[in-house]
């Protein structure tokens, strides 16, 4: 068995949280970073209000964390440049796999009259795309943030490691003059390696493709030496990054032995099952075992025993019907 089987990652990820946010922690602070650990959405909305002011531009991307913070409702000025979910917002389709966009069901004039309304300009049906990219390129250079999740940080080196496959986050993390990253606890890696592994597992059983396109490393704010030894920040990428770690329940699931949800890495296998599971109940999006428990401490969810006889999912990192079930009780 690998040294870096997925679940046995995630495991130990579960297990050495704490040990692993205080390692990250320092090790953020020591690149240069601005770290805030968050309690629960509202103290994030007030670390965020008080970064990004009303006034200053703002581009963000799509993930996870940002849709459990409902960004664009604190950031209402923020543009999003993830294309599948300008797209799904069109469609008014919530984004509910996390790896799927709803856009199985669009048709090409769909997406297009999407892009089109997205555009600030009239551009040709064969040069669409690459108006939508110059644009948001143009945003960039405008803007004052650039907010992203993030899928993993190491916490030996202090890396915020970002996989995608438009490029637009590797844009919006690195041409605006400061990026704000927010992660889930969960996000937290005892290295590169041991969270590369992962990420890897999370596009292989997401099924649209083995591995991402892109990947960003960020340690810290950009510097640079090479002008007569003197270092000089913000010269080849943002000059400020700030870090927020999101709690918002995952410290209540580890406390009450329930963190068995937190190994998930958000591939979307479970997805389809949950939505039968909880048939006509209002359901966060993406729809995960990790945000489903996360949403249930605040608004705990109606499920019959019948239901959860009948709910079945094969988890990559070893995620149960029964760790869920027990994390919803």
């Amino acid at each position: 068995m690998s040294t870096y089987e997925p679940q046995i990652i995630r495991q130990q990820c579960v297990e050495q949280n704490q040990n692993l946010l205080e390692q990250a922690s320092a090790t953020l602070k020591a690149k240069g970073c601005t770290v805030y650990l968050a309690k629960d959405t509202t103290e994030t909305t007030a670390i965020i209000q008080q970064l990004c002011t009303a006034e200053q531009k703002a581009l963000c991307t799509f993930a996870p964390e940002l849709e459990e913070i409902n960004l664009q409702q604190i950031v209402p000025q923020a543009v999003q440049t993830d294309l599948e979910a300008v797209v799904a917002e069109g469609l008014q389709k919530p984004y509910v796999n996390p790896r799927r966009a709803p856009l199985d069901d669009a048709t090409p004039e769909q997406i297009t009259g999407i892009l089109h309304q997205y555009l600030n300009e009239p551009a040709e049906e064969s040069n669409l795309l690459a108006a939508v990219s110059r644009q948001i390129k143009v945003s960039a250079d405008k803007s004052d943030w650039g907010i992203t999740g993030l899928d993993g940080i190491a916490a030996d080196t202090g890396t915020i490691i970002l996989a995608e496959d438009q490029g637009n986050g590797r844009l919006v993390s690195n041409i605006p003059t400061r990026h704000l990253a927010i992660a889930g606890l969960e996000k937290l890696y005892p290295s590169n390696d041991t969270a590369l592994e992962s990420i890897h597992a999370a596009w292989k059983n997401g099924g649209r493709q083995d591995a991402p396109v892109y990947y960003s490393y960020i340690t810290g704010p950009s510097r640079t030496g090479d002008i007569e030894g003197a270092m000089v920040c913000g010269m080849h990428g943002p000059l400020a990054v700030h870090v927020i770690l999101l709690d918002n329940g995952r410290s209540t699931l580890l406390a009450q032995n329930k963190g068995q949800v937190l190994k998930c890495i958000e591939c979307g296998k479970c997805t389809a099952a949950l939505q039968q599971l909880t048939d006509g109940q209002d359901t966060p999006a993406p729809l995960t075992c990790k945000s489903l428990a996360l949403a249930n401490l605040k608004t705990p969810f109606q499920i019959a025993d019948e239901q959860w006889s009948a709910c079945s999912f094969q988890c990559p990192v070893g995620i149960r019907t029964e760790d869920l079930q027990n994390a919803m009780q």
